[in-house]
């Protein structure tokens, strides 16, 4: 029998969420649902928007949703005259890109001057682009196994890619795949690799000079 819910919790990084049936008295509390049984041609799920849905008794003896579509627009709260509601923090805005473009050009800039300057071998200038490469790889394969809801590689292990010169390419990696990116704890570390990193090749210019 289908049923009648309100989408209650929804994390898009990881691609799965929670229903609150309407009617209590068919399944009792809320239902959980991954991204694959949303039917709605490429749209995402929104939190208090009104679906239709079956359920369905996992092996572990859980209850699922299926065949989640929407029934009507999300529930949005209006925005009261006295107080302006604020509006989503946007890690994607074009002042913040413009930072982060700024910032892998210095540090590439930083990695040229000390070769031009024989302080480091040709060699590291390849460092930070197959380290980029590999900690794009690795941000990829861990967002496809969230998506199936599999182990996922251990955030220490992104860390120590992204410290080894791979932070430019976590960067790319937050950008296009949308993965890593609104964490706070995640991103307080990786900020904190970038710092450690940047602060090593200037310490180690400065050694060699």
């Amino acid at each position: 029998m289908q049923l009648l819910g309100k989408v209650q919790d929804w994390n898009d990084e990881r691609g799965y969420g929670f229903i609150a049936p309407l009617d209590t008295s068919h399944g009792g509390g809320r239902t959980f649902f991954h991204i694959r049984d949303y039917r709605q041609q490429g749209r995402r799920p929104e939190p208090g928007e009104l679906v239709k849905y079956l359920v369905d008794r996992q092996d572990d003896g859980r209850w699922r949703a299926t065949q989640v579509i929407r029934a009507a627009q999300p529930v949005r709260k209006s925005k009261s005259p006295a107080h302006k509601s604020a509006s989503p923090r946007n890690p994607y805005t074009a002042g913040r890109d413009a930072l982060r473009v700024a910032l892998v050009l210095g540090y590439a800039a930083l990695l040229a001057w000390a070769i031009d300057r024989e302080l480091l071998p040709l060699e590291s200038a390849f460092a930070p682009i197959l380290m980029s490469i590999v900690t794009y790889l690795a941000y990829a394969a861990d967002k496809h196994l969230a998506q199936r809801e599999r182990q996922r590689i251990p955030e220490a292990n992104l860390h120590l890619l992204e410290f080894l010169c791979g932070w430019p390419g976590a960067l790319f990696s937050q950008r296009v795949l949308r993965h890593k990116s609104r964490k706070a704890s995640y991103l307080i570390q990786f900020w904190l690799m970038v710092t450690l990193n940047v602060c090593a090749t200037g310490a180690w210019i400065y050694w060699k000079s």
